[in-house]
């Protein structure tokens, strides 16, 4: 123990400085450092000297300029809440330029199409015409495509801006020397085609005492390509709609009430008629209303996008003899005619057995009457006599 002290003892004695820290430069007031944004090893020693401070808020006091550390401020010119503002206003300058240049762009197209636009015309007038009027015969085959079991003439007057449809009952009686002696089946059993088509709008002329201006014929995948084209149909489906049969591989299944049909749900409607109590006549007036529906809704602002395609779709898979011209008078006038609703009717006549076969006869006094009234196109006055369903 004696040794260990001694030995202790010889160790000499060292003194120990206070280390001096260097004296921090001077600062009237500590340097301000904002929370959460510059979070440093530099910055926490300078915090724990008590050379700076954290500061949420800048102190308008204090001049951030005489600090070489606080160009974290913004200038006033660049501070972010105008700079917000400035991007805002910039954002909504490119909307409204951007809206005032489709809107330009639009009215440029709307006035080539209106330049470009022609109303179709028949070669076999019977008379002065009155001003931006005309017809379209609108046809629709069954299944096979061998009878037009829709029929509507579509009547167009751009100068008053009306809209009217003359539903064409199937079983109209027609010349009694034409093999198939229906309105229906006129067109297969004159050859099909234009052939076809031409004799059923002389047939038409004896209807209504004058020919039609021109004709869509559209099968049943054309149609439900055309309902599809234009975003569907809004339809009051006026009952349960129910129907099987193989044979044509053909199903029917809808629900009565208001919904939005798609093209197959469309062809559906159209062909239904078995559950009506008066068959083929209420489905043709189902028709009629779903095609002022279609028309009515097709003709707003928000379907003008569709147009082309649908337009391209008839004139590549129907069969008409309309062209782009004439179509592009019908757009525009179906546009111009505004959101107000049109008439429909069904051609004066009635159901009768004529020699053993169901017809629906037309009245000639009361087709004239409404003729004249809703569906002239031309100033000549059609009497009764100018009507010839039965042949002349």
């Amino acid at each position: 123990m004696g040794k260990f002290e001694k030995k202790r003892s010889t160790i000499p004695s060292i003194e120990y400085e206070t280390p001096q820290i260097p004296q921090a430069e001077a600062f009237e007031e500590p340097r301000r450092i904002r929370r959460g944004d510059s979070y440093s090893v530099d910055n926490m020693r300078q915090i724990h000297e008590g050379r700076a401070v954290y500061d949420n808020e800048p102190d308008e006091s204090w001049d951030y300029g005489s600090s070489p550390d606080s160009d974290w401020l913004p200038e006033e010119s660049e501070q972010l809440p105008p700079r917000r503002r400035k991007k805002k206003h910039r954002f909504l300058r490119f909307l409204l330029r951007l809206a005032v240049f489709l809107l330009v762009l639009v009215l440029l197209a709307g006035l080539a199409v209106f330049l470009f636009a022609k109303m179709p015309q028949t070669d076999q007038p019977i008379g002065a015409r009155r001003d931006g009027c005309c017809t379209i015969l609108i046809c629709g085959t069954d299944e096979g495509g061998a009878r037009t079991d829709a029929m509507l003439l579509l009547y167009l007057d751009r100068s008053n801006r009306q809209i009217r449809l003359l539903s064409l009952p199937r079983d109209t009686m027609v010349n009694r020397d034409n093999p198939v002696p229906k309105l229906n089946g006129a067109y297969y059993a004159n050859g099909a085609g234009e052939k076809g088509m031409n004799v059923l709008l002389d047939y038409v002329k004896d209807l209504v005492g004058y020919r039609p201006d021109a004709y869509i014929l559209l099968d049943l995948d054309c149609f439900a390509q055309l309902v599809d084209a234009m975003g569907g149909v809004t339809f009051d489906v006026p009952m349960d709609m129910y129907y099987s049969d193989p044979v044509q591989d053909l199903y029917i299944d809808l629900k009565a009430g208001t919904q939005t049909l798609n093209g197959k749900e469309a062809m559906w409607l159209v062909r239904f008629r078995s559950g009506y109590a008066m068959a083929d006549l209420e489905r043709v007036s189902v028709q009629r209303d779903f095609l002022q529906a279609a028309i009515r809704q097709w003709r707003s602002a928000l379907r003008l996008p569709m147009i082309p395609r649908a337009a391209k779709l008839l004139l590549s898979n129907a069969e008409s003899d309309l062209d782009t011209r004439n179509l592009c008078w019908i757009a525009l006038t179906l546009i111009r005619s505004g959101g107000a609703d049109f008439e429909s009717h069904t051609l004066p006549g009635e159901p009768a057995w004529v020699d053993g076969g169901a017809y629906y006869v037309e009245d000639r006094q009361a087709a004239a009457a409404l003729v004249n009234e809703k569906y002239n196109p031309y100033e000549k006055v059609i009497s009764a006599d100018d009507l010839h369903p039965y042949g002349h």
